[in-house]
């Protein structure tokens, strides 16, 4: 199906600032520590066990009924939601119930049933392209595949659905070796957005996604635009709109402009 890319003028409305907390940080969660804390607009985090660390969570999913999670390593994790709560005082609580997922064989790289890796989750990944109407077509270089063991930085939620972030494909999935080819399909959605790469020009380009999004962290002055799609079936949470963290996701054609670092 072909997209007409109509370029329209507007006044962009970001949603309400959402107030973030401030947590003690060890940099081992893909955050940035100033002094020995990061700032989170969800929660807090502190791991135990294989690795005692502690960062930010960052995520529109509703943790308050899992507070704890491990993985089949041994890796225990665990979240709160109030300022500093990760402290050291905090500890893994004395009634909670940690039970490992599931464990399965997913193909690793290629499609060999005799060379497989173990994990929760089975992970299929791929290259696209979008042409001049923003339709996405796969890259001619082979898919990965493999398995994932998360530290439980990602939700729980996500375990069977598929996304497209600009040019990349992700697909995560919980069965014996679903990771052969993508098994979710993604409507594209029909919102116009802005689209640069970190490493990109600053040439205009677009994309067309069911929502947009610009990442901006101030700090190092990094910036990014661009669409996000995911399934039908795919949690709520993945398709909720506002700040995230350092990205701001929104809804409307060109609504990712350059405003977001007046936003804190």
């Amino acid at each position: 199906m072909k997209h007409t890319l109509l370029i329209l003028t507007f006044v962009t409305v970001f949603p309400q600032e959402i107030v973030g907390i401030q947590c003690y940080c060890e940099g081992h969660f893909g955050v940035t520590c100033i002094d020995g804390y990061c700032e989170s607009t969800s929660y807090c985090m502190k791991t135990w066990i294989l690795a005692n660390s502690q960062g930010c969570q960052e995520t529109f999913a509703d943790l308050s009924e899992l507070t704890c999670q491990t993985n089949r390593k041994g890796l225990v994790s665990c979240f709160c939601n109030t300022d500093k709560c990760n402290d050291d005082s905090f500890e893994i609580p004395t009634d909670v119930v940690l039970t490992v997922p599931p464990v399965m064989k997913c193909f690793e790289d290629d499609l060999n049933e005799d060379n497989y890796c173990y994990g929760h989750y089975c992970i299929y990944e791929r290259d696209l392209t979008r042409n001049e109407f923003g339709d996405v077509f796969p890259r001619t270089a082979k898919p990965r595949r493999g398995c994932s063991d998360p530290n439980y930085t990602q939700d729980l939620s996500r375990k069977n659905m598929c996304k497209i972030e600009n040019d990349w494909l992700q697909c995560i999935c919980d069965t014996e070796f679903c990771n052969r080819e993508q098994n979710i399909e993604v409507p594209l959605g029909n919102v116009i957005c802005y689209l640069s790469k970190r490493d990109q020009s600053e040439r205009t380009k677009y994309c067309i996604g069911q929502k947009c999004y610009l990442f901006y962290e101030d700090i190092n002055n990094v910036k990014e635009k661009g669409c996000s799609s995911v399934n039908d079936e795919a949690p709520e949470e993945e398709k909720r709109l506002g700040k995230l963290g350092y990205y701001t996701y929104c809804d409307e054609n060109l609504c990712n402009g350059d405003l977001l670092p007046s936003i804190e």
